[in-house]
């Protein structure tokens, strides 16, 4: 019998890639602040350039899906792919001003060589994210620990 591999979310991220409490409160600040984390983890090497690469992107086909908005950006100078999530306490306008609103925003890094990756892990959390119950539980967390914790729980299967 041949057992395939799972992964968790949480293999792709770390305590220090989750936010409870975004501080920014709109689309460019939020965008900036979780780029400036993925820096900061070492997951990318220029976090301003990341940042309009990531707003480029968005201003072509932002992904916004039950007050939840997953900017992302492909990048050759990513070292891997990874995500970071900030939880709002205000709704955040994802963009103009009749623009959806999100409370809760997932960026995606993803280097150019691992876009067929990256497939399973946005349908794992889309998955995730229509579990009511798993969501609410990752929007009480009030620590990154926390968060880390929910996204542990959530497996998926990889691309081949």
């Amino acid at each position: 019998m041949i057992t395939l591999a799972q992964n968790t979310l949480a293999e792709f991220t770390s305590s220090q890639l989750l936010v409870p409490c975004l501080k920014g409160d709109h689309r460019e600040s939020v965008v900036a602040e979780l780029s400036q984390r993925l820096a900061e983890a070492g997951r990318l090497d220029d976090s301003d350039m990341f940042t309009r690469a990531v707003l480029k992107h968005e201003e072509l086909a932002p992904a916004v899906f039950d007050g939840v908005a997953f900017p992302m950006a492909h990048d050759g100078a990513l070292r891997e792919m990874a995500f970071a999530v900030g939880l709002a306490p205000q709704p955040i306008p994802w963009g103009g001003p009749h623009s959806p609103r999100v409370r809760a925003v997932v960026l995606l890094a993803v280097p150019v060589a691992e876009a067929n990756r990256q497939i399973p892990l946005v349908l794992a959390f889309c998955k995730f994210l229509g579990d009511s119950f798993a969501f609410t539980s990752l929007r009480a967390c009030r620590k990154p620990e926390e968060m880390l914790a929910v996204l542990e729980r959530i497996r998926f299967q990889p691309s081949a």
